[in-house]
């Protein structure tokens, strides 16, 4: 994961295909608090975007890409993707960087039958 300088901080460079917040999630997909990564692409947002949210304690999978959010190793759980309205996702924490974006694309890639 990197972190955007203060330069960069505009509402379209918060809110890209790779964004990672900190949500809080219905009981029937990941209880409470957590980071979620938008899966939505970048060219395809509006007001409601898909995110993916994450777990520590994941088992690995081709279809969990790993990320590195805040020095903690997690797995992005494509399978319990919901959309969020983005008014929700006020608390903005980074982006994936270059080699996880990949990783999350072909695991999306994989997850919906495209390969």
């Amino acid at each position: 994961m990197r972190r955007r300088s203060g330069s960069e901080s505009g509402p379209a460079t918060l809110l890209r295909k790779g964004s990672i917040f900190h949500v809080t999630l219905p009981a029937h997909i990941q209880q409470g608090r957590r980071y979620a990564v938008v899966a939505t692409a970048t060219s395809f947002i509006g007001s409601v975007v898909t995110v993916a949210p994450t777990s520590t304690s994941a088992r690995a999978s081709l279809t969990r890409p790993e990320a590195e959010i805040d020095g903690r190793k997690c797995r992005i759980l494509l399978e319990q993707m919901l959309a969020v309205d983005v008014s929700k996702l006020t608390q903005w924490i980074g982006v994936l960087d270059d080699t996880e974006l990949d990783a999350l694309d072909d695991a999306l890639r994989l997850y919906h039958g495209l390969l």
